[in-house]
């Protein structure tokens, strides 16, 4: 009887056991896996920094904008502008239908697919590859600023002569072809030159050896500028030097978002590349302004803004890979190199206008290059020459050569395309040409007037506010 009744108590306890292990977890029900999204966490803090360097960038193309705009003749003035500032609505539009999964998204080693055409699945939830504590849109928004400025770049090198609606044309096609692609394999997860070891923390192949180099193969097409000889090119009194050093202010203040932005975080590599980039910016200014007072005996305002860009171009490879003590070799020996080329510019055959190709193609390649000695594997995790790897200089000096290749050899079949094709062209008329651009092309004069000015006047001793 006692043997009976502790059977039936033993399988009422095991019937309720099994009854309950049935109720919270039945066998026949499938376990889920946590997805991505769910496990990754949004940083307020971390999103907070993109959003603002977001801003910062969007602000670098005005500044560029103003930067060149100071420098030209100001019968060029707007029309330096606008070739500058129509990048942010066509680049935009490119960026949200197909650029930002071209560059970005999985596909091939040199090119990425349409997954993320039309930003469709590009949301507000992290994408672990391009910032896991940020919203993905964020991470594309940012990228689009550095797709709108570089080919802003380009055009310094050809202002005062290229058409404005042949320039549309141009950066539209560049884009795709020469842009995205570099930027795919330089940056997405499963990129080329990425894949090899190659290092470029904010831009210095992908934006700025790109766009210069881009810059000196149009300067080449398109020509030089009416009234040059064999080998001189005239001289451009720049109509306003506030405006250029207003630009170079602009662009040194939203650098900080360039470079530190590129963090995605708020965290030590972004206070350390906002550190670098003013340092470079900073020595850059000073060694420029230098070498003016060695050479020239004077201290040139034009050559000071100058410097300090080259030295940001220099640092952008680099600002969040090395200690911030050796930021100023950055501004000190791109500096040297630019300023040797533009004083020799005059014995070559191409008008590089304002001399987008010795500032920014000089520039990116130095600081490329430089990024692979003095990379310092306790900052950003990247080991450089000086700190015993000596091969990552072969991978630095082949994403170089790949961007040199594909930039100025696209660049300039594009251009040629576009030279041959009825009713497009490269230039304006040679009486546009002498006479400024402005208001045929724009309907606007620096000064709000509409005064006819006529070509065979002296552009210099005409005043456009009477």
């Amino acid at each position: 009887m006692r043997t009976s009744t502790l059977t039936i108590i033993f399988l009422l306890l095991i019937s309720t056991v099994l009854g309950q292990n049935n109720t919270e977890a039945p066998t026949d029900a499938p376990t889920e896996e946590p997805t991505e999204a769910e496990v990754l966490e949004i940083n307020s803090g971390d999103t907070a920094w993109v959003l603002t360097s977001i801003a910062l960038v969007m602000l670098m193309t005005p500044g560029i904008a103003f930067f060149y705009g100071g420098l030209v003749g100001r019968q060029n003035a707007i029309n330096t502008l606008m070739l500058c500032l129509i990048t942010m609505g066509i680049i935009t539009i490119e960026w949200v239908l197909f650029g930002y999964s071209l560059a970005f998204a999985d596909g091939t080693p040199g090119i990425g697919d349409l997954r993320w055409g039309g930003l469709k699945g590009v949301n507000g939830d992290p994408n672990p590859a391009y910032g896991a504590t940020i919203p993905h849109i964020c991470f594309a928004m940012f990228q689009m600023m550095f797709a709108i400025i570089t080919p802003a770049l380009i055009c310094g090198s050809v202002v005062g002569r290229i058409k404005f609606q042949t320039w549309l044309i141009f950066i539209a096609i560049w884009h795709i072809v020469v842009y995205d692609v570099i930027a795919h394999m330089v940056w997405s997860t499963n990129g080329w030159l990425r894949g090899r070891g190659a290092i470029d923390f904010a831009g210095g192949t992908v934006v700025h050896i790109s766009s210069g180099v881009s810059a000196l193969a149009a300067a080449i097409v398109v020509g030089k500028r009416t009234g040059t000889g064999e080998t001189k090119n005239p001289v451009i009194l720049p109509w306003n030097v506030p405006f250029n050093i207003l630009g170079a202010a602009l662009l040194w203040f939203g650098w900080f978002g360039f470079n530190a932005g590129s963090a995605l975080a708020a965290n030590k590599q972004a206070g350390i590349a906002a550190a670098n980039t003013t340092i470079a910016a900073a020595s850059g200014f000073f060694f420029w302004s230098l070498i003016d007072r060695i050479i020239k005996k004077k201290f040139s305002a034009v050559g000071g803004a100058m410097g300090a860009v080259v030295g940001l171009v220099a640092i952008t490879p680099a600002a969040g890979y090395i200690v911030p003590g050796f930021s100023i070799l950055f501004g000190l020996f791109p500096v040297i190199v630019s300023y040797i080329a533009i004083e020799l510019k005059e014995k070559f055959k191409f008008d590089d206008t304002l001399d987008a190709f010795n500032c920014h193609g000089l520039g990116g390649i130095v600081g490329a290059f430089m990024t692979g000695l003095f990379a310092a594997p306790e900052i950003g995790g990247a080991v450089g020459a000086f700190y015993g790897n000596p091969g990552i200089l072969g991978e630095q000096m082949l994403a170089i050569v790949i961007t040199i290749i594909m930039a100025g050899g696209e660049t300039s079949i594009i251009l040629l395309i576009l030279k041959y094709i009825p009713f497009i062209g490269l230039r304006v008329s040679t009486e546009q040409e002498l006479s400024g651009i402005d208001q045929e092309v724009h309907g606007d004069v620096v000064y709000g007037t509409k005064k006819p000015v006529d070509a065979d006047t002296e552009l210099d001793t005409v005043d456009l506010r009477s």
